[in-house]
């Protein structure tokens, strides 16, 4: 059905939204602006916390055997806060991590530090993580090429704690990496 204002002739090529269009867009430009000032705080977070994360990872990368997992994994987590946390394992000659993300689902019962909000559980969709069980982590699969490029892990690990689990500048980080201790060290953030 056509609107009674399109159906003359010389309405039809004429879209009703015309004479709000300077509104529209200003509005449109406030919304995008918004979006951007949002991304400016996590890019902030990411850019921060990239060195330990990443300077564990390829220490791992490093250390061998590459033919197992065993040791061969980083979990990043927020400061005293045990069920926000996203943890990686190398396998397929590291050219390949297998990802979870906290569910809450491992966590202590009635836990108060519960770890998700529907934008956070929003959010791990939109990273590409998938839930196939309520009682599971969220679960996914990251290819790093060959040679790995462990910068693509680390950025994602970030990303989820910052989209997710609502880390932040000023957020102290935990990195668990057996083979990959000393990475604070190197980096000088603020990283338990």
């Amino acid at each position: 059905m056509i609107p009674a204002q399109l159906s003359s002739r010389q309405d039809a090529g004429r879209c009703p939204l015309d004479s709000r269009r300077p509104a529209f867009i200003a509005t449109m430009a406030a919304i995008a602006m918004t979006v951007a000032g949002c991304a400016a705080p996590r890019q902030d977070f990411v850019g921060t916390y990239r060195c330990p994360v990443l300077t564990a990872l390829e220490r791992i990368h490093q250390r061998g055997p590459k033919t197992t997992s065993r040791n061969r994994f980083a979990i990043v987590s927020i400061e005293k806060a045990p069920q926000r946390y996203v943890q990686c394992i190398f396998f397929d000659g590291d050219v390949r991590m297998f990802c979870e993300a906290s569910s809450g689902a491992y966590g202590p019962v009635g836990e108060a530090d519960h770890p998700l909000t529907e934008e956070g559980r929003a959010a791990l969709k939109s990273l590409g993580f998938t839930q196939a069980d309520p009682q599971h982590n969220f679960t996914r699969t990251v290819d790093l090429g060959e040679p790995p490029r462990v910068e693509i892990a680390a950025d994602m690990m970030l990303e989820t704690l910052a989209r997710a689990y609502g880390a932040r500048m000023g957020t102290r980080i935990e990195v668990t990496a057996p083979l990959g201790r000393g990475a604070e060290d190197r980096c000088g953030v603020p990283a338990s």
